[in-house]
């Protein structure tokens, strides 16, 4: 039997964020509140039958159809305080959704909320009702504390660990890796091969810096990052960087500032192992408005670019179309975009600049951090809510579309430029950068209020990286990260966390 630790309910504690994980919304220790047992039904399998083929009066199971997945249940219980309002009454009348979070541990402050071994996070929490004991006695024998409690419906329920660092394809990585993406589903092995929804990765070897010879490469993981391959974007040449790289209907498309262009690939011929069948596509771009940043919805892409460009992608053999022709922008390069949908996206460049799109089509300016940097990384956590990092090491948010920027601190010391930020799940994000001169990597539980310094737990991140210049969360699993960074030399360090 494998070795591990048993659970027990006298080392758990409960925090309490209302409002839900946010910038601004902090996580509340309930000192005396436990959280009770929690279930959630995934769906009944039912049979689909048709009369047997063999025998008169038998049926035979030629199909099955799985329910739909249930919210979660649990309880929150505690004393009822004679000389304070209660927070469970509270949260209940109040009828908005809360998040719960659940921490394991054994020789750390209960009361820190970043000191754990697990917790259990719990989004979009709704208190159903709220009751007590009895709250008084009529003879000695009923003098008792007095519990309350309330029901919780839970819309998203998952576990959180510290992560683990290894470095992986010592072999392949010759050049300073610039980008990375988990493209990947869930899978039974019906249409495909049976998944995790976080076993296809694909990071970016960007070329030039490094080795010579070579054009950029792709990286790439079939197993969650156990093995890896490398297949050379032959369009390119040895004197060509790549620069971002996304997937989109089924292929892998990466784009190249020094040659203007997209370059894309099935990304199941990749995953065989079949070299080349690289197509490159110049169509749309414009001279002076070269791209430098793409990210996918899945239906399409932004990609921002010199000039204050803006682009997008439905069909990689048909190229792209301008969105802004560098007008928002006012001419700024743009470094970086994320979107939420194929409407909504935000992208970020030099000089602080920052425009956004609520149609797609149309974009504009909103104001500027204040910061003056070049700005490296963005991330759309609502419609509202925007995350951007700099050049010089500062962390903004914004929670009204842009009208205003707040600084958020990091933990540790000379934090000299941030350049990538990705959020997993509502409660769990990282941000990849500098500090102290060597990579650095931070992660938040709970939506961004606060962040602490990778790694967690005993260790450190593995390899010799200089700084860190993307990191890749999986939607299915928060315990898993892919950072690509580069070292002194101008190689690369390629590193997957796990729990």
């Amino acid at each position: 039997m494998s070795s591990y630790t048993v659970a027990l309910t006298a080392f758990s504690r409960v925090f309490l964020i209302e409002g839900q994980a946010g910038p601004e919304h902090r996580p509340v220790y309930q000192s005396c509140m436990r959280a009770g047992s929690v279930s959630q039904g995934f769906g009944d399998v039912e049979r689909i039958e048709c009369p047997s083929t063999t025998e008169y009066g038998q049926f035979e199971e030629v199909g099955r159809v799985q329910g739909a997945i249930e919210r979660a249940a649990s309880q929150l219980m505690g004393r009822y305080a004679a000389d304070l309002a209660s927070a469970l009454l509270a949260a209940a009348k109040q009828r908005c959704a809360v998040d719960v979070q659940v921490h394991f541990g054994k020789c750390t402050d209960p009361r820190s909320h970043n000191e754990f071994t697990k917790a259990l996070i719990w989004e979009d929490v709704f208190l159903t009702n709220y009751s007590t004991d009895d709250l008084g006695a009529l003879e000695s024998g009923e003098n008792t504390s007095i519990m309350e409690q309330s029901d919780l419906s839970i819309g998203n329920f998952y576990e959180v660990l510290q992560l683990t660092f290894q470095e992986r394809a010592l072999d392949l990585v010759t050049n300073q890796l610039v980008d990375a993406i988990v493209c990947d589903q869930r899978a039974c092995g019906d249409c495909d091969e049976y998944s995790d929804g976080c076993s296809k990765a694909y990071v970016l070897q960007g070329g030039i810096l490094g080795s010579p010879g070579t054009p950029p490469d792709v990286i790439y993981t079939g197993d969650g990052g156990q093995t890896w391959g490398l297949d050379e974007i032959y369009p390119l040449t040895n004197a060509q960087s790549a620069d971002g790289i996304a997937c989109l209907n089924n292929y892998v498309i990466v784009i190249s500032n020094d040659a203007g262009s997209l370059i894309y690939k099935l990304a199941a011929t990749m995953q065989a192992g079949t070299a080349g069948a690289w197509t490159e596509v110049t169509t749309g771009f414009v001279s002076g408005g070269e791209p430098n940043d793409i990210w996918s919805v899945g239906v399409g892409a932004f990609i921002a670019g010199d000039a204050g460009y803006v682009y997008y992608c439905e069909d990689p053999a048909l190229g792209v179309e301008t969105l802004d022709a560098g007008v928002a922008a006012v001419g700024e390069n743009l470094n970086a975009v994320h979107a939420l949908s194929d409407e909504r996206a935000v992208a970020v460049g030099e000089n602080d600049t920052i425009i956004y799109t609520v149609d797609r089509t149309t974009w504009s300016a909103v104001t500027a951090t204040g910061g003056g940097n070049n700005l490296t990384g963005v991330w759309m956590r609502s419609e509202t809510e925007w995350w951007v990092t700099d050049d010089g090491g500062n962390l903004y948010y914004t929670r009204d579309s842009g009208t205003t920027w707040t600084l958020k601190a990091l933990p540790g010391t000379a934090v000299s430029g941030l350049y990538d930020i990705s959020f997993s799940t509502n409660s769990v994000g990282y941000i990849g950068g500098v500090a102290n001169s060597q990579g650095a990597a931070w992660r938040t539980y709970n939506g961004g209020y606060d962040w602490v310094r990778l790694p967690e737990g005993v260790g450190s991140l593995v390899g010799s990286s200089t700084q860190i210049n993307a990191v890749a969360g999986c939607i299915n699993d928060p315990n898993f990260l892919i950072i690509a960074a580069q070292d002194g030399t101008n190689d690369g360090v390629l590193l997957v966390g796990k729990d």
